[in-house]
């Protein structure tokens, strides 16, 4: 669901404001996201770190004074950041916009900080509990609605609407996720001041390193078209911005499935070194069945689909968007190992592995942009989820030692050498063959995928998962 609806606002957005606007979106997106990573201090991620403990050990007490601390930090914090937002707003309408004309929309950016903070807090109590049902319904649903009142803004306002509907998303999609929190959860008051103190400290000490380190990696993601803009120009923004929204878009339910119900599991038993490598190894699987015919296939109509889901005004997308897919395959691999090094090794090390991505994604961004233009953005995506894999395996080399099965080795390599055939066909002057062959790698993909998939459906599940599910 979240996947076609993204689609179509995606198709309605380029059409009704073309390369600039979806540019202008994007800029407005990442500073909305920046000063979230600063403002959250990393409130979220630690909600789902620390509650599914306490869930595992039925501390309730506990639960209840997280949740307590969880709420008056983000309505500290995010207040703070919202104000930032506004009395800074001139100068950072022309630092991240490129111009002052926007400073009305960055300091309404304040509100969708304030609201997008609350949801992060709802989503990771719903995430602690495993309740990956109301979460899957609660991002159907909030899809709906927040491209439907953005389309709705910027239909009768033109590109004046688009701050004005990026507001309205974030309000939406924390009234969405209030619903499915307050009918999902029960909770036990938490009275004792000391005890809230007490989790709102623990909450920061793992909190503060965690937002260092998104800093250092997500954020430079975030910082991103910024860096484009200053350095290309906002309709090169867009074209990045479309790219990465098909990569993020088509994966993006895995890529939630993982931080909502893997990383609560593997947070119920980070201190178990074999089930941590089982379920690494399960995960892997998984993803790799799902993903492979995915990234085969969007890169087999990569060249028809950007026309059909922009205009043909987003050619030059096509050419980052095919790099971006190949490093998707590294990304889901290094993902793999960071939750568990998330959970297992708390954020220190998690900082030195989102460091090296994100000084890996600059100086590849940067040098791609000077030396190939538009299309060098491309290659910073495999390039960056390399290291970053190496970097996070030599970090749970020590404790975990994670080890791939011999399936999942096999299945990597295949999908890595697919894909990099197909881009590299039309650089050998072969293009003529690409798409038949881009096709025909991508049924071969899906047939075995399904294949595998379906004969395992109604086998018993092993003793382990079942544990870890129940204590999930």
């Amino acid at each position: 669901m979240t996947i076609v609806v993204g689609l179509v606002t995606t198709k309605a957005l380029a059409t009704m404001l073309g390369p600039d606007g979806i540019g202008l979106i994007g800029l407005l997106q990442s500073l909305v996201g920046m000063v979230a990573l600063v403002a959250g201090m990393g409130i979220g991620a630690a909600l789902v770190r620390e509650g599914a403990v306490a869930i595992a050990n039925e501390n309730g007490a506990r639960l209840a004074a997280l949740r307590s601390a969880a709420w008056l930090l983000v309505w500290v914090l995010g207040g703070l950041g919202g104000l930032v937002l506004v009395l800074l707003r001139d100068p950072l309408s022309r630092l991240v916009i490129g111009t002052p004309s926007q400073a009305q929309s960055v300091a309404l950016m304040g509100a969708a900080l304030l609201f997008g903070l609350a949801s992060s807090v709802q989503t990771g109590l719903l995430n602690a509990h495993h309740r990956v049902a109301a979460l899957a319904k609660g991002a159907s649903i909030g899809s709906i609605l927040t491209a439907f009142v953005m389309i709705c803004f910027v239909w009768f306002l033109g590109i004046r609407g688009v701050g004005y509907g990026i507001v309205a998303g974030a309000v939406v999609a924390w009234a969405v996720t209030r619903y499915f929190y307050t009918h999902e959860l029960r909770w036990v008051s938490a009275t004792a001041a000391l005890d809230v103190r007490r989790a709102a400290s623990s909450l920061l000490h793992f909190g503060v390193p965690y937002t260092g380190s998104m800093m250092v990696g997500t954020g430079v993601q975030l910082a991103i078209p910024v860096l484009v803009l200053h350095q290309l120009g906002q309709k090169d923004v867009g074209f990045y911005r479309a790219a990465t929204t098909i990569s993020v878009t088509y994966l993006g339910f895995l890529l939630s499935a993982m931080s909502q119900d893997y990383f609560p599991r593997v947070s119920a038993v980070n201190a178990d070194p074999v089930a941590l490598n089982n379920l690494a190894n399960q995960q892997l699987r998984l993803v790799l069945l799902l993903t492979t015919p995915m990234v085969l296939g969007v890169l087999a109509l990569a060249p028809f689909l950007i026309p059909i889901v922009y205009s043909p005004a987003f050619s030059p997308t096509v050419q980052i968007l095919e790099w971006q897919l190949i490093g998707d395959i590294l990304k889901l691999l290094s993902w793999t190992l960071s939750f568990i090094l998330l959970a297992h090794s708390g954020s220190g090390r998690y900082f030195i592995s989102e460091l090296s991505a994100g000084l890996v994604t600059l100086v590849t961004s940067w040098f791609g942009m000077r030396w190939f233009g538009l299309p060098g953005l491309g290659l910073t995506a495999p390039v960056t989820y390399a290291v970053y894999y190496l970097v996070v395996s030599a970090l749970l080399r020590r404790t975990v030692r994670p080890t791939w099965s011999l399936e999942n080795r096999l299945m990597l390599v295949g999908a890595l050498a697919a894909s990099l055939t197909i881009r590299l066909l039309p650089m050998v002057g072969l293009g003529q063959i690409r798409t038949p062959v881009a096709l025909t790698l991508a049924a071969i993909a899906a047939f075995g995928s399904a294949l595998v998939l379906w004969r395992e459906i109604g086998r018993p599940v092993p003793t382990w998962t079942r544990r870890l599910g129940s204590h999930a």
